[in-house]
């Protein structure tokens, strides 16, 4: 075969690379295959509402944690990965973070923050499960 056959050919399967291409990419996303359940809430400080605090859900046997980030309102809603919505059902251990540019971490009681035992909470398979959380100090 020569070069130019070859060139040919090659620019002939072009499209189908192509074509493949876009079915592995719309169906890229991970499915972890674990059982979750939504989980939502809303967190203050003091009875405030804040933006960017990192709540994590932990559960107390075995599995993965999840994790959302508070809006403007101290709304958040978790994920077991990154295209998944939701934690696994059972017990869990929620933990709290503030961090980013100009934030002072220390508005988070360190009775709540990652690594200490956090706030328990029942994350249930049917919900509705959707927590509110008043970080004080």
């Amino acid at each position: 075969m020569t070069t130019i056959e070859a060139t040919k050919k090659l620019a002939q399967a072009w499209p189908l690379v192509i074509a493949l291409a876009a079915i592995v990419g719309c169906s890229s996303g991970y499915s972890s295959g674990e059982k979750l359940a939504p989980v939502t809430g809303t967190v203050t400080v003091n009875g405030k509402p804040m933006a960017g605090i990192n709540v994590m859900f932990e559960p107390v046997e075995s599995g993965g944690a999840s994790r959302g980030t508070t809006d403007d309102e101290g709304k958040f809603e978790v994920y077991f990965t990154l295209n998944e919505k939701g934690a696994i059902p059972g017990k869990h251990h929620v933990q709290f973070e503030l961090k980013g540019e100009g934030v002072d971490p220390n508005l988070i009681p360190k009775k709540y923050a990652f690594g200490s035992p956090g706030i328990d909470a029942e994350v249930k398979p049917e919900g509705p499960n959707d927590f509110n959380f008043d970080l004080t100090k």
